[in-house]
């Protein structure tokens, strides 16, 4: 309290002229704290926007900057429009495997005789461009992934790395004939589990003859070009699918919800 409320406060009955009047120490009580209130140096507080909703007026929950509020709305459009072109869902079975996708990897399994065949792939950064699609002027997006099959009886294992060929390269390769879909990187036998110390064979160096019995016995297993253009629509089916969530969850992260 300032010297001056004080003295105020303390020559207040005075003023009265001595005067009884009920109420007066009350009156004076409420007189000194209004002088008080007036001559603190103390700022009133401003009172701040709700934490809740954006004081910018857009409708967007917390706060957040020009920049956020740009990014959420050209979300919200591009949502609109990418949902336009989704699938409806991913299939349980492709021919006869059947399928579970788990995040960005999908595992696909089939019995064939006493075998168990498992392929093994991951839909990230597998996106390449196309030409233009008939009627339009944007490129088609493909996921094309290098995908993992296991033939195991028992215990072992024969394991082949496979990758799909770049289409232009296989038509500059030898036009007029037909190119496989996908070619074999990678081959290796184990037991039980694969670890760093197994040996693998690079598909470029296998004997012409043998690459080509093994692309055979693929074949045999379902696993053929036909088939490997199917995963390759499923893939990016799938991995359009997983775009949009992310987009969905970029936006209710900025969003605040």
């Amino acid at each position: 309290m300032s010297l001056f409320s004080r003295a105020l406060v303390r020559f207040q009955p005075s003023l009265l002229g001595g005067l009884t009047v009920r109420g007066t120490q009350a009156s004076t009580r409420t007189i000194a704290r209004s002088l008080v209130g007036l001559c603190s140096n103390r700022r009133p507080q401003r009172e701040l926007p709700s934490s809740t909703l954006c004081s910018c007026g857009c409708g967007i929950h917390g706060i957040h900057t020009r920049g956020d509020r740009e990014l959420v709305e050209f979300l919200q459009e591009e949502i609109v429009a990418e949902k336009k072109s989704m699938s409806s869902g991913l299939p349980s079975h492709l021919d006869d495997f059947s399928v579970k996708g788990r995040d960005a990897e999908l595992t696909l399994t089939k019995n064939f005789h006493d075998e168990q065949i498992t392929i093994t792939l991951n839909v990230n950064h597998t996106v390449d461009t196309e030409g233009p699609v008939e009627g339009t002027q944007e490129p088609d997006l493909r996921s094309r992934p290098s995908f993992e099959v296991d033939i195991k009886i028992g215990s072992k294992v024969m394991s082949f790395t496979c990758s799909y060929v770049n289409p232009g390269e296989a038509l500059a390769e030898d036009q007029g004939q037909n190119e496989d879909v996908f070619g074999i990187n990678e081959l290796t036998m184990y037991e039980g589990e694969w670890d760093e110390e197994t040996y693998c064979v690079s598909g470029d160096i296998l004997d012409g003859m043998m690459y080509d019995l093994l692309m055979n016995m693929l074949e045999e297993r379902g696993v053929s070009n036909e088939f490997a253009e199917k995963l390759s629509s499923l893939c990016s089916d799938y991995e359009h699918s997983l775009y949009v969530n992310l987009l969905q969850n970029v936006q209710d992260f900025v969003e605040r919800e």
